[in-house]
């Protein structure tokens, strides 16, 4: 899982320090996660198929 956070979403790369964002920020990843293995069981393929059309991202969510 910290290599689809880290690699797949720049986890490590995140400055968040402040309050709660350090926690915010790895539960909004996990959901992200969650969503893109429901696409695809490889989250770089998913992301792959939305990338150029944002539209057809909007429409899964919308169903």
């Amino acid at each position: 899982m910290h290599r689809n956070k880290d690699v797949t979403l720049g986890e490590d790369g995140y400055t968040n320090r402040s309050d709660n964002a350090q926690q915010n920020i790895f539960s909004l990843t996990g959901f992200t996660l969650n969503i893109l293995k429901s696409i695809s069981p490889s989250p770089t393929r998913a992301i792959e198929q939305f990338q150029d059309d944002r539209r057809k991202a909007l429409r899964m969510f919308a169903a």
